[in-house]
């Protein structure tokens, strides 16, 4: 291939097929391409998940020793095509509207790397480490003991008194919820009532301290 045909030096966004993700990163990374594939852990139902960030993508960097073998990417098991950042100019090429001199441009009509590569991939890459930052913390537990006051990340028991009665493992642990009611007494002083209770099994990660 002629050195004016080359694609440039840069990070490019394949499309996959559906979900064949990593299908197509261990490809192409068996025949020696650089693709990066960013995945980022999430709390799903109060597990911890890893989720590909951008389903149906990945990223593969090109650099000097890959550009005259670009060809094979497309003919890659998982992947569906390479993305156009300049689609117009193919469109345009595609209904014969360009001049001679411009479709002589061979190199015009080629898949170009993404704009500012280098940085879109870093800022993805920390927005990676970030999220799966803050999925981690989500999950610790904070300790409790018998009798701490707690109260439950959910909108029916906001009113409710709790107390920590045990902790029964597996991040589970046993509360006293407690309906109290108030009111005051004949001299003005504020008077509690149990008028219910009962004991519930629940999540840890759902209780913060009182």
């Amino acid at each position: 291939m002629q050195s004016k045909e080359c694609l440039e030096e840069g990070w490019y966004l394949l499309k996959t097929r559906p979900r064949q993700e990593q299908r197509a990163q261990e490809n192409l990374e068996t025949q020696g391409f650089d693709v990066y594939c960013p995945f980022v852990k999430m709390r799903i139902k109060g597990l911890l998940k890893e989720e590909i960030l951008f389903p149906g993508y990945v990223f593969l960097y090109l650099d000097l020793k890959d550009l005259d073998r670009y060809h094979k990417i497309r003919s890659t098991r998982g992947v569906n095509e390479i993305v156009y950042f300049n689609r117009i100019t193919r469109q345009l090429h595609k209904d014969g509207r360009l001049s001679k001199r411009q479709e002589q441009d061979v190199q015009a009509l080629l898949p170009r790397p993404i704009p500012n590569g280098h940085e879109v991939i870093k800022d993805i890459r920390l927005i990676v480490e970030a999220l799966s930052s803050d999925a981690q913390e989500t999950g610790k537990v904070v300790g409790f003991t018998k009798g701490d006051k707690v109260i439950m990340n959910h909108p029916l028991y906001r009113e409710l008194e709790m107390t920590f009665m045990a902790d029964l493992g597996s991040k589970r642990g046993l509360i006293l919820v407690q309906y109290i009611k108030k009111q005051r007494n004949p001299e003005g002083d504020t008077v509690c009532e149990v008028v219910s209770q009962k004991e519930m099994e629940v999540r840890l990660e759902d209780l913060e301290k009182a």
